[in-house]
């Protein structure tokens, strides 16, 4: 681990897993002294750091990292073979932490500038890293493949995958005019399966970058890799094991989902799991803006509204800060996120400035950690205006808002709930699918005469907004 100081200190500490046996940490090839607590390893250095100092710690260590339960969402290395009974190895570790099998500062609050990942294997295998490949060494019956990241990465990014694997070469002008080095690597089986169905990731990247802005890893070049589990938005190096499914979409949703995080996720990185939705809420939306791309806004308002079936409301999106939050059965971070998105487009209304925000947002903190506070802040500027009351409903509120409403035939009663006194969100709603109507509800009781002889039906626009409907005769006895 090569670093420098940035304040003065004797001590430093690096994470490591208990069940993993440190054997030495050297610093300029002298040992140092160490202990360990939990999960972490405190180092006395042999002299007090001063800031700006330059440093370098040697750590050696052995053992058998943790094993997945259920990759990638209880992660560790997953030990399979592949269906000619070639080894086929991976692993996943984003709740987990990095330190389950490499000694490392295992937060999401910081990030190595860059990453030079070893591996070595038996010589008729392959080992695939994140990065470019720099070269390979021949040693009797193994074979060492050398990877480097030339970009700062988060680490639970850092990963590995051995198999017997074949490289499918490509290459891809982007929209930026820049030429995109692309190397899928899958199992020889399905080579020729592969060559067609992994095409797709073209289009899907290129669109991307004109919406999001620049593709952030020119240097390190765009991968997949055949993984033994679904799969997982490893930077530059993307597990894919979602056996070539095309979606009734006409895509595959693992490749657009995990390619769409090399923007969300990867590029900009929440800096605490607490704000996940950044990452996940965001790749979640970007699939649906390419159905809306390549298949018509009424298909996105479609495809949002299935994802909408799976948000329960049931914590706010935003989590405790410092406790790795991210629980994988909890899938608002990606529906409900995706929606608050979704909701906040159609409360700007207006497209330019929409999605002005979201390449403002990637661009200026590219290569970054950030906070839902940084992604609220580009849109008060933006939109010149002050949407804290939309974020502190969608972001750390449990419940969605309700619109509680009655007609009686003479007038229409209706009113927020589950909100509070800040919330200004307008309702649209139609009368006989011909008349639209913007209501201006709050947390008071309104009402407006609408007469049952006139009109026959009310619908209600909920589809382009995240708030739910209560039919309450009640009501109507109150006095607005």
């Amino acid at each position: 681990m090569n670093a420098k100081a940035i304040s003065g200190f004797d001590t430093i500490q690096v994470d490591l897993y208990q069940n993993l046996l440190l054997n030495k940490i050297s610093f300029e090839g002298k040992e140092l002294n160490y202990f360990r607590k939990y999960g972490a390893v405190f180092i006395t250095m042999p002299h007090s750091m001063k800031k700006g100092e330059n440093f370098s710690i040697s750590m050696e260590y052995e053992g058998k990292p943790l094993v997945a339960r259920k990759p990638p969402w209880k992660g560790g290395f997953v030990w399979k073979k592949d269906k000619e009974n070639n080894p086929w190895i991976g692993v996943a570790c984003e709740t987990e932490g990095a330190s389950l099998w490499w000694p490392c500062k295992d937060v999401t609050n910081d990030e190595p500038d860059s990453a030079a990942i070893n591996v070595t294997v038996e010589k008729d295998l392959m080992a695939v890293a994140n990065g470019h490949l720099t070269g390979k060494e021949e040693n009797g019956n193994f074979t060492t493949y050398k990877w480097h990241v030339s970009y700062p990465i988060n680490l639970y990014d850092v990963s590995i995958y051995v198999g017997k694997f074949t490289l499918l070469a490509d290459s891809l002008k982007m929209p930026s005019g820049k030429n995109l080095s692309i190397n899928h690597y899958v199992l020889p089986v399905n080579y020729e399966k592969a060559k067609i169905h992994l095409a797709q990731a073209k289009d899907q990247i290129a669109f991307f970058e004109n919406t999001f802005g620049n593709y952030p890893w020119y240097t390190d070049g765009y991968k997949l890799v055949e993984s033994p589990y679904e799969g997982m938005e490893h930077q530059t190096a993307i597990a894919y094991g979602n056996g070539y499914k095309t979606s009734y979409n006409g895509f595959d949703y693992i490749i657009l989902h995990e390619s769409a995080h090399e923007w969300w996720g990867n590029s900009i990185t929440a800096s605490d799991l607490s704000d996940v939705w950044l990452q996940e809420g965001f790749a979640t939306y970007a699939e649906a803006l390419y159905v809306e791309s390549t298949r018509g806004k009424n298909d996105y308002l479609r495809y949002l509204l299935t994802y909408r079936m799976f948000i329960k409301n049931k914590r706010p999106l935003i989590g405790p800060v410092g406790t790795r939050y991210f629980d994988y059965k909890d899938s608002d971070v990606y529906m409900k996120g995706a929606w608050t998105l979704h909701t906040l487009r159609t409360l700007i209304n207006d497209d330019k400035t929409f999605f002005d925000i979201l390449k403002t947002f990637h661009e200026t903190h590219t290569k970054k950690t950030v906070t839902s506070q940084d992604f609220i802040q580009t849109v008060n500027t933006k939109t010149s205006s002050d949407y804290s009351w939309f974020f502190n409903q969608y972001l750390y509120k449990r419940e969605a808002p309700f619109l509680e409403y009655y007609w009686d035939g003479k007038d229409f009663f209706y009113r927020w709930q589950y909100v509070d006194s800040t919330f200004v969100m307008p309702a649209e709603i139609a009368l006989d699918g011909l008349v639209r109507m913007n209501l201006k509800p709050t947390t008071a009781l309104q009402s407006i005469p609408l007469d049952g002889n006139t009109y026959k039906e009310i619908a209600f626009n909920n589809y382009t907004a995240l708030f739910g409907l209560k039919k309450n005769k009640k009501l109507k006895t109150s006095k607005p």
